[in-house]
């Protein structure tokens, strides 16, 4: 037992310190590099990476971190200026490069931008570590067959729908449905609460197309969404963009709309 804590420390020891905005981003990187990385989260679970500020402990473990990626969020606005003059050494990556995205950041929810932000995570990495090259692109080649086969998965849930919308709360599904033929309509307004004419012309709309599923996130109200599950006889379904497994969570998503949508 001791012999095996010895080496998960001598493991932890010799790893390169980063730092990324949020759980999801640091699925991406320990699929790359597995265990030649600690990765320190900057947004911690259940905020939003709108409103967060970092814990002292968390600026503490950026200042020895060699890398930060970036993903757009509007936390990073506000924070990393900050993080530079913290650490002056850190080199920023920007894990959104080279994809085509609007102001909404939620790009890590489709798999296919999934395999461009992990190759910009796999050269970072053996820019640093030069010497493990051949073991970071054999973990990128695995991440893609993975992202490939989630992709895969998810277009033969979503090919027989009836109808192709859906309700969500906050429009973090932005860059799936567009990847998936899917007309997503966001019940907030700018990070606020729908008024009541929006909420009755969103009742009217769920009622014409027969939607029944309602996706919310727990870093947002669930008032309006409740109200109108109530009116259409639907459900509603809790969906945060910031777990960890990103595989796992787009997949939730497609069989969910598979369940609802299908009739």
């Amino acid at each position: 037992m001791k012999k095996l804590l010895f080496l998960l420390f001598a493991i932890n020891l010799f790893a390169y310190n980063v730092s990324v905005s949020i759980i999801p981003q640091k699925f991406i990187v320990e699929k790359i590099a597995k265990n030649r990385a600690n990765v320190n989260v900057m947004v911690l679970p259940g905020n939003s990476p709108a409103t967060y500020s970092p814990k002292p402990k968390q600026l503490l473990s950026l200042k020895h971190s060699l890398l930060y990626f970036k993903i757009g969020v509007p936390f990073e606005k506000a924070w990393i200026n900050k993080f530079i003059a913290i650490n002056p050494k850190i080199e920023l990556v920007d894990m959104t490069k080279g994809i085509k995205k609007t102001k909404n950041p939620h790009i890590w929810l489709d798999p296919i931008f999934l395999i461009q932000e992990a190759k910009i995570v796999k050269n970072a990495l053996i820019k640093i570590d030069s010497k493990n090259k051949t073991f970071y692109e054999k973990n990128y080649q695995e991440f893609v067959k993975e992202a490939k086969k989630v992709d895969f998965e998810i277009r033969t849930l979503l090919s027989n729908l009836k109808q192709r919308t859906f309700l969500i709360f906050h429009p973090s599904l932005y860059y799936f449905a567009k990847r998936y033929n899917l007309n997503e309509i966001a019940l907030e307004k700018e990070g606020k609460e729908p008024g009541l004419r929006y909420i009755m012309k969103l009742i009217k709309t769920a009622k014409e197309k027969n939607i029944k599923v309602i996706f919310t996130s727990p870093e947002f109200s669930q008032k309006s969404a409740k109200f109108i599950a109530k009116k259409i006889d639907g459900k509603v379904v809790s969906f945060s963009p910031l777990e960890y497994n990103i595989f796992k969570n787009i997949l939730k998503v497609a069989k969910l709309l598979n369940e609802y949508n299908r009739n």
